[in-house]
C-alpha cells in the first residue's frame, strides 16, 4: 500500500508540473554548468555508473531559463541512469557508461547523451514524447513529454535513438 501511496504521488506531482510549466524566462546563462551541476548530482545516484563529460569550449553561454534546462538534462541522465540499473540487474559484473557530449558550432549547440542501458522499447519518437506514454513499470509518461515542451521553447530539437549499445539522445539548440 505504501509503494502504491508513493507512485501515486509521483505521478500527481508529475502531472502537477507539466500542468502548469511556466513560460521559460531567459536569460545568458553557461549550459556547461548548467549540464555539469545535473552531472554532479546524479552521479552520487549510483556510484557504479561512469559519467563522462566532453565539450569542445570551457563556456557556452545560451539565451535560457536553466532552471527548465536544468529539468530537462536531470530527466535525460536519470533515464539513462535508470535504463542502466534495469540492464546491471541482468547482469551483475555489467559496468555502465553514460557519454555527453556538447559541441558549439557557428549557428546551434549540439549536445548529445549516449548510454550503455536497454536502449529505447519502442523507437516511435511520437509515442516516447506523447504525454502519459511509457515503457517503465513505475513511469507515469511525463517526463519525456516535459523535456520536450522545453526543448521547443528553447527553439529546439530533440531526435532519440538506439544505438548497438543503448540509446542515443541529440539536442540542437539554434542560436
Amino acid at each position: 500500500i505504501n509503494n502504491q501511496i508513493k507512485q501515486i504521488e509521483n505521478l500527481v506531482n508529475e502531472f502537477s508540473d507539466f500542468a502548469r510549466m511556466p513560460k521559460p524566462m531567459f536569460k545568458k546563462n553557461n549550459i556547461i554548468s548548467i549540464l555539469n551541476i545535473n552531472i554532479k548530482l546524479l552521479s552520487k545516484i549510483n556510484t557504479n555508473i561512469e559519467i563522462l563529460f566532453k565539450q569542445n569550449k570551457d563556456e557556452i553561454n545560451f539565451d535560457c531559463d536553466s532552471e527548465q534546462l536544468g529539468r530537462c538534462f536531470f530527466n535525460l541522465i536519470k533515464n539513462s541512469i535508470e535504463s542502466i540499473n534495469e540492464k546491471s540487474e541482468k547482469n551483475i559484473s555489467f559496468k555502465g557508461i553514460i557519454e555527453i557530449a556538447i559541441t558549439k558550432r557557428k549557428d546551434y549547440i549540439n549536445i548529445i547523451i549516449l548510454d550503455n542501458g536497454n536502449g529505447f522499447k519502442n523507437l516511435n519518437n511520437k509515442d516516447l514524447i506523447k504525454p502519459y506514454y511509457t515503457t517503465k513499470k513505475n513511469g507515469s509518461g511525463l517526463g519525456l513529454s516535459i523535456v520536450n515542451k522545453i526543448i521547443s521553447d528553447h527553439n529546439g530539437s530533440i531526435k532519440l535513438s538506439n544505438t548497438n549499445n543503448g540509446a542515443k539522445i541529440e539536442i540542437i539548440f539554434s542560436k
